[in-house]
């Protein structure tokens, strides 16, 4: 016998054996207490088991007696008590049944005494013999009657009625009526030993069908779970790409144990149920526990049936929403792509406007579901609408900003996916334009998230946007004596750019003069890198290249600062206007 399921059954049977002891006397109690524990120490189960099913079923007997003994004891205390008018409703109880409902007293009898009078007539009545025949005779002040074996057990007046109901003198003494032969027919029950016995052999049938479900369970589990670990083995090396194995076993073994104390308790309920029901004293709480789970049930049911056309037309709203989704990402696709030209919309702002709808368009399809949900007119389901609400309202107002931010930035065609841009101090390609934030990755091969409500208040400077085709405009400034002639300057700035790998020879790179300081001229290359991405080596290769072009015809790259008047003129003469690598054409003018 499984361990745990041996506890677990004669632990249960324990407390209901003390239970019925307790009923009989304090020295049984202890004396069970006792020998219970001693076979749990010595480890007999099936000893103990029958002991426990002896104590039970001996209790059976002795718990309506025990609880009529003490409920006539409370009843008698209750009556030398000063006598009150009370307004309370006192229930009229009889082998554990309710009979019906008091609510005044009556020719000086308060509610109390009233129940302690119809308890000893119902007894007396049984006890007159007879065919226990129960009829209903009308009083003169509206009431009724109810005799059995003509004797009059009790009446029903119009003050004993419950107000909020609405119930008539009818409905309550047909009621009670049916009570009381069912209480009478259990009391009779009670003291007939063929009924008893009866019901002490269904009830150790059904704890040896229980203890055999139980069994069953736990033989199960154990297969489930030799079964998972078996087939977790075999699939453990495909398995560790995208999970843990071991914690998949953990979970699948919780889940089955998850389900066998579920199978146990639900065996457990009907077992009890059963077991109740069997006899007499005890049927009102099996009866209780099994209109307990089957209004359960139907509530459950009556819940489902209920909010299916609701559901229904959750359904349709999500279906029809869905089909209008998929249309419309299908067409801003399209336009993505370059497949479709509309003119109300850029191909770089499609997907923007995409999510954009997608959003709206669920949010609507929510809105308009809402109602059908079901619970969605219940307090709680208000309640919680109203803390979602709240929480937005006051923990969006910045993801608001941010997103408005990023509309603004992404319709106003501020920044384009694969521009080079510099943004403050960042500088780098654009991976991707968000609502929320734009990435930058800076020449060094780092990633920046930079936030579009901050791009909206900073300078940009885009370096993409006005260079022709794809490429990316640079440019490079040196500067250069007057003593050096602009022609040659010029060509070698030119001859570094044309050895330079990576730069566009379309257009054609040109050379300006920006400034003429006090000391020297300031000379700008100016040229187009091929991609973005190789912005940075390129450079570096169009440097090295100017360096090596000056050190070949011997002009230094250095800014003359003087502190007074050269001895000298610093001036080009004519005959040296085209020193290498410059070169004269027919009309005089620079090649």
């Amino acid at each position: 016998m499984n361990e745990v399921l041996r506890r677990l059954i004669s632990y249960w049977l324990w407390a209901l054996s003390m239970l019925s002891s307790s009923f009989v006397n304090a020295r049984a109690f202890f004396v069970s207490i006792d020998l219970i524990q001693t076979m749990t120490k010595i480890r007999l189960p099936f000893i103990h088991f029958l002991f426990s099913l002896t104590v039970l079923i001996g209790a059976t007997w002795a718990i309506p007696a025990c609880a009529q003994e003490a409920q006539a004891a409370d009843l008698t205390l209750i009556a030398a008590q000063p006598k009150e008018n009370s307004t309370e409703a006192l229930s009229v109880d009889f082998m554990n049944r309710h009979i019906f409902t008091i609510r005044s007293g009556a020719f000086g009898f308060t509610q109390d005494e009233r129940a302690i009078g119809i308890r000893n007539r119902i007894k007396m009545a049984m006890d007159k013999g007879g065919d226990d025949r129960i009829s209903i005779r009308p009083t003169p002040e509206g009431g009724r009657f109810v005799e059995l074996n003509g004797l009059a057990v009790f009446q029903i007046r119009p003050s004993d009625l419950d107000p909020l109901t609405g119930e008539s003198v009818d409905e309550t003494i047909k009621n009670a009526a049916e009570n009381l032969k069912t209480a009478v027919r259990d009391a009779r029950e009670q003291s007939n030993t063929r009924v008893m016995l009866k019901g002490i052999g269904l009830f150790v049938l059904a704890s040896l069908f229980f203890y055999s479900i139980c069994r069953l369970i736990y033989w199960g589990e154990r297969r489930i779970r030799d079964h998972l670990l078996s087939w977790m083995a075999g699939y453990e090396a495909k398995l560790a790409v995208a999970i843990r194995p071991q914690q998949a076993i953990n979970v699948l073994i919780f889940l089955v144990r998850l389900a066998k104390w579920a199978l146990v308790m639900m065996a457990g309920y009907e077992y009890a149920t059963f077991s109740l029901r069997r006899f007499p004293y005890s049927r009102p709480w099996g009866e209780k526990l099994h209109s307990y789970l089957m209004d359960t049930i139907q509530g459950l049911l009556s819940a489902i049936v209920g909010a299916l056309p609701g559901l229904l037309v959750v359904f349709l709203i999500v279906l029809l929403t869905r089909f209008t989704s998929n249309m419309l990402k299908t067409f801003f696709a399209r336009i993505e792509s370059g497949e479709v030209t509309v003119p109300w919309m850029a191909q770089e702002t499609a997907k923007p406007t995409r999510k954009l709808t997608q959003a709206l368009l669920w949010l609507f399809a929510f809105a308009m579901a809402y109602p059908y949900f079901p619970g969605s007119n219940t307090e709680a389901f208000r309640g919680l609408s109203v803390l979602v609400g709240i929480m937005l309202s006051i923990g969006g107002s910045g993801v608001v900003g941010q997103a408005a931010s990023g509309l603004i930035m992404i319709y106003s065609h501020v920044l384009r996916e694969g521009e080079y841009v510099k943004i403050g101090e960042i500088e780098g390609l654009v991976t991707l334009v968000g609502i929320f934030s734009t990435k930058i990755r800076t020449s060094s091969g780092e990633e920046v998230n930079v936030p579009n409500s901050l791009i909206g208040s900073s300078t940009t400077v885009n370096s993409s946007r006005l260079a022709d085709g794809k490429g990316l405009v640079v440019h490079t400034t040196v500067t250069i004596g007057y003593n050096t002639p602009w022609r040659q300057v010029h060509a070698m700035l030119m001859r570094a750019a044309e050895s330079t790998s990576g730069l566009r020879s379309d257009p054609k790179p040109f050379v300006s003069q920006t400034a003429l300081s006090d000391f020297y001229v300031e000379y700008r290359l100016c040229a187009q890198v091929e991609r973005p991405e190789i912005r940075r080596i390129t450079l570096t290769t169009l440097h090295s290249n100017i360096q090596d072009v000056f050190n070949e015809f011997g002009v230094q790259i250095m800014s003359p600062h003087y502190e007074n008047d050269p001895l000298e003129k610093v001036w080009v003469p004519k005959e040296q206007w085209f020193e290498a690598p410059a070169e004269e054409s027919v009309d005089g003018k620079l090649v």
